[in-house]
């Protein structure tokens, strides 16, 4: 959802639960990822938010994240380096597995058998 076609689209984001509505935008880059960060913020302070989770058996963690029955918290969204950046010294290769060399097998050896 990056590009929309009409550039005069508006978003607007709203709780379902309180009926707050705390982000509008045009359509631009990155909105997606905006929309996840309004609503991260929305729920610390949501007063709905820890009845709804109680009510589907989830718990919240401090930052008003929910977590499931067999996680712990807090949850801490995983940060991303942009595409530009450069992550440093890169990471070593596995080494490789040992690969058969058919070149030494007798050509006998891989002739295909008919089955009748």
């Amino acid at each position: 959802m990056s590009r929309l076609r009409y550039p005069f689209t508006e978003i607007s984001a709203h709780c379902r639960l309180c009926g707050a509505v705390g982000f509008t935008a045009s359509s631009e880059h990155a909105l997606g990822g905006r929309l996840i960060d309004w609503r991260r913020e929305h729920a610390k302070t949501c007063v709905e938010w820890p009845r709804w989770a109680a009510n589907k058996g989830l718990a919240l963690d401090p930052n008003g994240a929910l977590l499931y029955p067999n996680e712990i918290g807090p949850y801490e969204p995983r940060q991303r380096k942009p595409a530009g950046e450069d992550e440093g010294a890169a990471p070593e290769p596995a080494p490789e597995e040992e690969r058969i060399n058919l070149m030494t097998i007798p050509a006998e050896d891989l002739e295909q058998t008919t089955l009748f």
